[in-house]
């Protein structure tokens, strides 16, 4: 899996966990961690080099109008992000239609921080329905509410708690070179 994420393609480990299929939602619901998943981890190596969060917050300011290169799940997220499109062409024409996908951002990142990863998916091309920027709560707590049907971290820390949500652990970057 690791081989496959340095050659560029998308690839994870999809966590057993236990979860209740409800057969009358018809939405996808698809939520994604920032750094390490959509975007590079840049701004992560320069947290985990120091472990100050003011010196993180600082950079990711002077940083916040340069885009973080794409992480191995970018591409993916903006192919969704064209379907989301085509359905906001279907919801002008047709009012009664239902959206079928929807996207999430949950991100440890929060003021100032967000700018960037808010400029970042802006130059992407790419909106989602939700973001919500945590800072130091439990992802599991926004997580085991929005109930999507897959979550994709880079920080098994982040999925360990996690209970019946469907959890991909992306091997990417920094914090796994380390295990």
């Amino acid at each position: 899996m690791k081989n496959a994420i340095e050659a560029g393609f998308a690839a994870g480990r999809v966590l057993n966990k236990t979860v209740i299929d409800d057969e009358e939602d018809n939405e996808l619901r698809l939520a994604f961690d920032f750094d390490g998943v959509i975007a590079n981890d840049e701004a992560e190596i320069v947290y985990q080099d120091s472990h100050d969060l003011g010196k993180y917050h600082a950079h990711e300011v002077t940083h916040a109008h340069e885009p973080l290169k794409e992480g191995p799940l970018g591409d993916l997220l903006k192919k969704i992000s064209y379907f989301q499109k085509l359905e906001n062409k279907m919801m002008k024409k047709n009012p009664e239609y239902k959206r079928i996908l929807k996207t999430a951002i949950v991100t440890a990142r929060n003021a100032p921080s967000h700018e960037r990863m808010i400029y970042t998916l802006k130059n992407m091309g790419v909106e989602v329905n939700q973001a919500f920027f945590l800072g130091a709560i439990d992802k599991s707590r926004v997580l085991n509410i929005m109930k999507p049907h897959m979550f994709f971290d880079d920080q098994m820390g982040h999925l360990e708690h996690i209970d019946k949500v469907p959890a991909v652990h992306i091997p990417f970057g920094v914090i796994n070179r380390k295990n």
